[in-house]
C-alpha cells in the first residue's frame, strides 16, 4: 500500500504585493499602448479633417457662385423681358401711329381730288371691329367741306338701335362706351376728325344699326344723318 504524503505551501506576505505590481504595470502598459496608437492616427485623422474641410469650403464657394449666377440671370432675364415688351409696345404704338398717318394721307389725297361742290358736314367712313363677344370697337371719320374752310365745333349724335328680348331698343353712345360722358359729342376740326372707341354691349342686346347725324354748334339744323348697317370686323 502507497504511502500518502501532504503537500506544504508556504504563504509568503510579498507574493501579494508581487502580482498586484504586476496587474498595474500590464494595465500602465495597455494605456501606454492605446495612448500610442491614437498618437500614432492622430497626424492621418487631422489631415482628413482638413482635406474634408477644404472640399466644404469649396463647395460652399460653388454653391454661392451658381447662386450669383442664377440670381444675375434672373434680373437679366427680367430685365430682358421688359426690354422686350417696351419694345413690342413701342412698336405697337408706332406701328398705330403710321396707320394714322397713312389714313390722314388718305383723307387730305381724297381731299383734293374731290371736285364736286360743298356739301357741308358728312361721315366718310364708318367701321366696326370685333374684340370680344361683348366689346366693339368703333372707329368714324367726320369730314368738312365748305367753301371757306375754317375749324369748326361739330355735335354728333349716334345712336345704337336693335333688338333686346323682344323690344326694340336704342341707346345712345354714352350708354356703350364709358369714355364718352355725355351726348351730344362735341368735335372741333377744319377738314376731317378720325373717331375711335370701344361700346360694350349689355347682355342680350342685339344691334342692327348705327345712326349718326351731325349740325354745326351754333345751330339746331341738321346738316347730315345716316344710317349704317352694323357689320363688324374680325
Amino acid at each position: 500500500m502507497a504511502e500518502r504524503r501532504s503537500i506544504v505551501v508556504t504563504y509568503r506576505q510579498g507574493f501579494k504585493y508581487w502580482l498586484y505590481g504586476t496587474l498595474l504595470l500590464v494595465t500602465v502598459a495597455s494605456l501606454m499602448a492605446g495612448i500610442f496608437w491614437e498618437r500614432s492616427k492622430a497626424p492621418g485623422v487631422l489631415a482628413e479633417k482638413n482635406q474634408l474641410a477644404r472640399r466644404v469650403s469649396t463647395l460652399e464657394s460653388l454653391v454661392k457662385s451658381k447662386a450669383t449666377e442664377l440670381e444675375m440671370i434672373r434680373v437679366n432675364s427680367e430685365v430682358d423681358s421688359v426690354a422686350l415688351e417696351n419694345a413690342r409696345q413701342e412698336m405697337m404704338g408706332l406701328q398705330a401711329q403710321t396707320h394714322q398717318d397713312q389714313e390722314q394721307l388718305q383723307l387730305y389725297r381724297e381731299l383734293l381730288e374731290d371736285t364736286n361742290p360743298p356739301s357741308g358736314l358728312s361721315v366718310s367712313r364708318f367701321q366696326l371691329t370685333l374684340i370680344d363677344s361683348t366689346n366693339i370697337a368703333y372707329r368714324w371719320v367726320a369730314r368738312q367741306k365748305t367753301a371757306k374752310m375754317e375749324t369748326s365745333t361739330i355735335l354728333a349724335d349716334i345712336w345704337v338701335m336693335g333688338i333686346q328680348g323682344d323690344k326694340s331698343v336704342t341707346l345712345s353712345l354714352s350708354e356703350l362706351d364709358t369714355e364718352v360722358k355725355k351726348m351730344p359729342l362735341a368735335v372741333k376740326f377744319k377738314y376731317f376728325s378720325i373717331n375711335q372707341g370701344i361700346l360694350r354691349l349689355p347682355d342680350g342686346f342685339n344691334p342692327d344699326t348705327v345712326e349718326i347725324s351731325l349740325r354745326y354748334s351754333w345751330s339746331k339744323k341738321l346738316i347730315y344723318k345716316q344710317a349704317f348697317d352694323w357689320k363688324v370686323e374680325e
